[in-house]
């Protein structure tokens, strides 16, 4: 009895241990879309960036890690040309529903079942009079108060700073005195054009979207609206439209800070000193001790 026991220690030290996943790889693969960021090498944000994703794009989910983060899992996905990396679920939707996946995706439609419209899609509304946001595939420029404007890569951190020299019905017009740089945000060609000096502009970008000025309004005294940002981060917004205005916000963390509404040259922009949220359509640009980046509704 007594040698039988030492081999059931012994066993319990040397056969292998199945680690245990937060939820079953039984659904895996399957299709689903990303609703951008970084993809990374491994399961976890301590890993090095490998690839960017952008929304709505379309990836094979190839299985789950067991490793979560703020309520969802980290996934192995393919992505782009055959390569793969890994993605937070707060980031996903996928063909089948799944726990630890955000939402499952919406369905897609043929171009013979879509609904004839009269109206123009939202983005023909943007024109150069009214946009504050504009994109591409490598990031975007977005206004910044004060007739500036800001570069900002897919990381979305601020590459450059630009003054706005002018508008009209297609574009907007900036420059960079630092480089003696020009560029013409052209929203009806879709173009980014750069020129130096008194060169002609060239493309630089194709404008992939845009977002014109508009402070969200609503019917209520309180509007509660959660963003995700390029490192995969959770930004939980409620905005209160009373006295002068303020918002209280979580960024990956359940305590929440206080922001007052203070003048802004465009959009609405709410400052601590030490952090600042400036929302302009559907995005908000969140500026802490580490830097400013680019968040998007969900």
């Amino acid at each position: 009895m007594k040698r039988f026991s030492i081999f059931v220690v012994l066993a319990m030290f040397l056969l292998p241990v199945r680690p245990i996943l937060a939820s079953p790889d039984v659904d895996f693969p399957q299709e689903g879309q990303s609703y951008g960021g970084k993809v990374r090498s491994g399961p976890g944000m301590q890993y090095q960036q490998v690839g960017s994703l952008y929304e709505n794009d379309r990836i094979l989910i190839l299985n789950a890690t067991g490793v979560m983060m703020n309520g969802y899992e980290w996934f192995q996905i393919r992505y782009g040309n055959g390569r793969t990396g890994y993605q937070w679920g707060g980031l996903l939707c996928s063909q089948k529903p799944y726990q630890t996946i955000y939402q499952v995706c919406a369905p897609r439609q043929s171009a013979s079942n879509r609904p004839v419209t009269n109206s123009a899609p939202a983005q023909s509304q943007v024109n150069g009079y009214n946009a504050s946001q504009v994109f591409h595939s490598g990031g975007s420029f977005s206004q910044a108060g004060g007739g500036q404007w800001e570069e900002l890569n897919d990381q979305g951190r601020v590459a450059f700073r630009f003054q706005e020299q002018n508008r009209d019905e297609w574009s907007v017009y900036l420059f960079d005195a630092s480089r003696n740089v020009s560029l013409q945000l052209d929203l009806h060609r879709k173009q980014v054009l750069y020129g130096i000096g008194n060169q002609g502009k060239t493309p630089l970008y194709a404008i992939t979207n845009a977002i014109a000025d508009v402070v969200p309004q609503a019917n209520t005294n309180v509007i509660h609206v959660q963003y995700t940002c390029p490192e995969g981060l959770p930004l939980d917004v409620t905005y209160y439209n009373e006295g002068d205005g303020y918002l209280l916000f979580g960024y990956d963390s359940p305590e929440k800070v206080r922001l007052d509404q203070v003048p802004s040259g465009s959009g609405a922009l709410y400052s601590n000193g030490r952090y600042s949220i400036h929302s302009k359509g559907d995005s908000v640009a969140i500026t802490t001790p580490g830097g400013t980046d680019v968040c998007h509704k969900l």
